[in-house]
């Protein structure tokens, strides 16, 4: 298997973001599913993977400063606005609204977006919206670490409805809400979520990449020794238990190509065996590999599956994919990157 080199990496993640910005129309909305094949568009749309995708955006924008890619980040930020932020029974709760439903995943995500957005353009009514969003996710928080996941907007009834990814990108727009507005409540909640969940696990089974997102950005600002053995044990349930390839699609290896950069970003203790960083990295190498059969021309990624949908595109496709190919290229800059 050749290596892959940063260089290349970041072209492939900058060919992906440009397809996002061409998929994205003038009123926001993106050609959210389509069939590579037949160029035939296909039906759906998802918020949660509207904003995600902006997010991923916004990252590779964050390197190559390209106009158009932000121009449609903007478009696309605007549609959220115009058509999904609505107020809660309650001018201050703010809340991310889909099909009378509101999703602590849709609200996480939209929050990350726009925090990620203001540190491009500064703007107070983006920090203020995401601030606003996070506080909504705030009060949508329960015991043992829990939240919230999915609650009808007309009648405020709580759905049984959960997500497994949830909690890990409701964490992940806290802190980055954290970040921008210093706001301390928000901190100490995710410290305070991320006690429990350590005790109880969370995301191993899941082989969560949005927790281990979570755990990297939270260890930034809080050295605690529960939150790398964390990280180390989602990171070697990826490692050891490669279920995920069973699918033979493009999202499940992106994403826990994602999780496990997130986790060689991190920093060990001293004590720590590096054995599970370098097979991180190697495990990172070999997904990547397996991404790029994905790849079309223009820049996007398929499914994959083998079956009647293999050759079908949808935004978060891209997204998990170019983030991946993104954060790789980025590997070299960080002083706790292994050495193989």
């Amino acid at each position: 298997m050749p290596h892959l080199l940063p260089t290349n990496a970041l072209a492939i993640a900058q060919a992906g973001a440009m397809k996002l910005a061409e998929l994205n129309f003038q009123s926001g909305r993106f050609r959210y599913r389509y069939d590579a094949k037949s160029n035939a568009d296909l039906s759906g749309y998802n918020v949660l993977r509207h904003a995600g995708t902006v997010w991923s955006m916004l990252d590779v924008f964050s390197v190559n400063q390209d106009e158009q890619l932000l121009a449609a980040a903007n478009r696309a930020i605007t549609h959220l606005f115009n058509e999904h932020l609505r107020f809660y029974r309650g001018y201050h709760n703010f809340c991310i609204l889909e099909k009378n439903s509101i999703k602590l995943g849709g609200n996480a995500l939209a929050a990350l977006a726009l925090a990620k957005l203001h540190e491009t353009n500064k703007s107070d009514v983006l920090l203020d919206i995401s601030h606003q969003l996070c506080r909504f996710i705030l009060e949508e928080r329960s015991n043992h670490g829990d939240f919230v996941h999915k609650r009808y907007f007309k009648s405020g009834k709580i759905s049984s409805f959960r997500s497994e990814y949830y909690v890990g990108e409701a964490l992940l727009a806290l802190l980055a809400c954290y970040r921008i507005t210093g706001d301390s409540q928000l901190l100490t909640s995710v410290q305070e979520v991320e006690a429990e969940l350590a005790q109880q696990g969370y995301g191993i089974r899941e082989q969560s990449h949005w927790m281990l997102y979570a755990l990297e950005q939270l260890q930034r600002l809080d050295m605690s020794p529960h939150i790398y053995p964390h990280a180390e044990k989602i990171a070697t349930e990826i490692i050891n238990n490669p279920t995920y390839l069973e699918s033979g699609r493009s999202t499940p290896i992106a994403c826990r190509t994602e999780g496990l950069l997130a986790f060689v970003r991190m920093t060990p203790p001293k004590s720590s065996d590096s054995s599970n960083r370098v097979a991180a990295l190697k495990c990172i190498e070999e997904n990547l590999a397996r991404q790029l059969i994905f790849q079309t021309a223009d820049g996007a990624f398929t499914r994959g599956g083998g079956d009647r949908r293999d050759q079908e595109v949808r935004i978060d496709y891209i997204q998990h994919n170019i983030s991946a190919f993104l954060h790789f290229s980025q590997l070299e800059q960080s002083p706790s990157r292994p050495k193989l």
